[in-house]
């Protein structure tokens, strides 16, 4: 047996404390415990050196598999915390509720150490192996904790600091751990602090995804937390049976634990009863109302939000998945935008934070992604949900229209006006949301008055002499450069940085790592009131397999005439016709070469050197989108860092060479 040289002091401190020693006071009783159990039921020795025993790749697998949309939920959010914690040495890691590490991100920095000490994908850190750990023990203790350098139990883990939090299903089982670990002198309470917030983001989606089969009660004692990370979140049936709570809801109610909620019913918590809740759902969703629980304790302000399944809703809740909405069905405005894809995540996590803040917001990404159905949604979001929300497409009105639609006119400003003259868009918006889609099209003699108004919150329509004040939030839309068009001079400078207040870029559809989630929602969606529609597995790796130039719009498409031809509740193959995937004549003309002229050798090395050229393009697209953020990058495309550090080696790119391309 292998001992650590180091560890004769540490094993005598540790038995030394479990016998109940001098040193026993100095230990906290939490790690002490565990040191007992270590040595007692465990049978370890804190000297040995022991590597974590890893599990096969198939049982890696199964056991991610098995986690169902924690592990994709998670993932999101450990990609937040990495950024939180960049420039340090520490590594984040999410195990399930056998210790077994189903995924870990971390830093450069700290990476080679992680490795040495067994924090790996697929190693079990359980108590039992590792002895006392932040995973094991917070596993073991179902609470959150640090474990500090020698409180380890085995002496090769005591350069280590843990800070871990664990993680549990909406009806209170636990089912996984987030564990913060690096090298570091001192323990790091804020380090605790963001793995408990990381656990509760985690806890609190999950919730939220499963919640969409039943009624959803959001709750906190304060109306400004509703729809927060602090909010409490309750899910019961249409019987008003309580299936599942966070960890909010608990402390809120003053309950002990989810024994003593699920199962009971909305009745026996609040005055305002089953029938009041239900009322709530039908004329006002989401809107914020005061509650007044049976425990006497102080009220509460919360706001329901209906199933959007009608499988699982009472026969009064109207169905809104109607085809030809935008995928914001019922619930949370930016639900139907997002079911795991990174890069999307982040950006509705960005949007969150800024609402109601006043903040122009540009939409970059190509035709049909979706910027429309974001801008609408954040809209509903807001505060000003009530207010209109006026869509101006800058490409499809005529030139010579665009200045008297946007900015109105008075009678006779010119040949042809309406004896009444016409109220513009922008004051039509006037309370509410202003979307400028295909902002980059705007005519430049245009973007000088588009200026002002963004600039002065004011319009002068065409013919009038007294400006008109408006209160407008501004969200605009382009799939063109802009950087590039102001470049060019065909795009203001001013103007450009007025309307960049945030930018989000939303990908194509062929980048996304959620796009199967996607076809099943929009599936959902579009077969409306015919009732639930199945996908061969088969016909779901076709429609994978294709690249999806249009995105979401050509997709929908797709489906919905799939759905308007297919006799049964079942889609296959046979619903597919292929000509809907090809490309426009033109395209395909472009992209035809004479083959039948080339040699065997020839057409190889063409196609090799396109696959490489597509493939660049494809990494420098996802790159860009992810601001070359490797890791970020990495989670997006399914592969390890590594991985990715080869292939832009392979090819010869950098984010050097990256920016001397775009002339920054």
């Amino acid at each position: 047996m292998l001992t650590n040289p180091n560890g004769v002091r540490h094993a005598k401190l540790v038995e030394s404390v479990v016998r109940g020693g001098i040193a026993h006071r100095e230990i906290a009783p939490l790690i002490r415990h565990s040191w007992s159990r270590c040595l007692q039921r465990h049978a370890l020795d804190p000297q040995q050196v022991r590597r974590p025993t890893v599990v096969e790749r198939g049982e890696l697998q199964m056991r991610r598999e098995q986690l169902g949309p924690l592990l994709q939920i998670a993932r999101i959010e450990m990609i937040g915390l990495c950024r939180h914690m960049s420039h340090t040495d520490y590594g984040i890691v999410l195990t399930d509720r056998d210790g077994v590490i189903v995924h870990y991100v971390g830093e450069p920095g700290f990476t080679a150490q992680a490795k040495r000490s067994g924090l790996r994908e697929g190693a079990i850190w359980s108590e039992r192996e590792q002895g006392t750990n932040g995973m094991g023990t917070c596993l073991v203790e179902q609470r959150a904790l640090v474990v500090h350098r020698e409180e380890h139990f085995l002496a090769q883990n005591s350069e280590l600091t843990c800070s871990a939090a664990p993680i549990f299903n909406p009806r209170g089982e636990l089912i996984a751990a987030l564990d913060i670990s690096g090298r570091t002198a001192e323990a790091q309470a804020h380090t605790l602090t963001l793995a408990k917030i990381g656990a509760q983001n985690i806890e609190n989606r999950l919730l939220l995804d499963e919640g969409h089969r039943y009624y959803l009660l959001r709750f906190h004692r304060h109306a400004q937390f509703v729809n927060s990370p602090y909010e409490g979140l309750i899910a019961f049936d249409q019987d008003g049976r309580v299936v599942g709570a966070n960890r909010i809801a608990l402390e809120q109610l003053g309950l002990p634990d989810h024994a003593a909620l699920c199962q009971r019913s909305v009745d026996e918590l609040f005055e305002n009863g089953l029938g009041h809740l239900l009322t709530l759902a039908l004329r006002r969703p989401f809107r914020c109302e005061p509650l007044r629980l049976k425990l006497g304790r102080e009220p509460l302000w919360g706001a329901l939000q209906p199933p959007d399944r009608p499988s699982t809703a009472l026969s009064a809740t109207p169905v809104v998945a109607r085809a030809g909405d935008a995928p914001v069905p019922t619930g949370d405005a930016f639900y139907g935008l997002e079911f795991g894809d990174p890069l999307i995540a982040d950006n509705l996590r960005v949007v969150r934070r800024v609402l109601d803040r006043n903040i122009p917001i540009l939409l970059l990404g190509e035709t049909g992604t979706g910027k429309g159905y974001l801008a609408k949604a954040i809209h509903q979001a807001s505060k000003r949900a009530n207010k209109p929300f006026v869509t101006v497409n800058c490409a499809a009105i005529p030139e010579t229209l665009i200045e008297s639609e946007l900015f109105g006119y008075r009678p006779g400003a010119f040949t042809g006006a309406t004896r009444e003259g016409h109220t513009g868009l922008i004051v039509q918006a006037n309370g509410g949301t202003l979307f400028l889609d295909e902002i980059g099209d705007i005519p430049l003699p245009l973007q000088t008055r588009l200026l002002s108004v963004v600039e002065d919150r004011e319009v002068l329509p065409l013919g009038g002499s007294k400006p008109i004040p408006v209160d407008i939030h501004l969200i605009s839309a382009t799939h063109r450069d802009l950087a590039q068009r102001v470049r060019e001079g065909s795009f203001r400078e001013d103007l450009y940085y007025r309307l960049n207040g945030l930018s989000l870029r939303m990908p194509p559809l062929r980048e996304r790592s959620d796009t199967a989630a996607v076809i099943r929602h929009l599936l959902r969606l579009e077969a409306g009131d015919r009732g639930p529609v199945e996908i061969e597995e088969a016909l779901l790796q076709r429609l994978l397999r294709h690249s999806w130039p249009g995105n979401l719009r050509e997709l929908r498409n797709v489906l919905r005439t799939m759905l308007a031809l297919a006799e049964g509740p079942r889609l296959t193959c046979a619903d597919l016709n292929e000509d809907w995937l090809r490309p426009p004549a033109s395209a395909r003309a472009a992209a035809e070469t004479p083959a039948a002229q080339q040699t065997p050798a020839t057409q190889a090395d063409d196609e090799g050197d396109v696959l490489a050229a597509a493939e660049r393009e494809a990494l420098r697209r996802v790159l860009d989108a992810c601001h070359w953020n490797i890791s970020v990058t990495a989670a997006r495309l399914n592969m390890s860092r590594k991985t990715l550090y080869r292939k832009l080696h392979r090819h010869g790119m950098s984010r050097a060479e990256a920016n001397r391309e775009n002339g920054r």
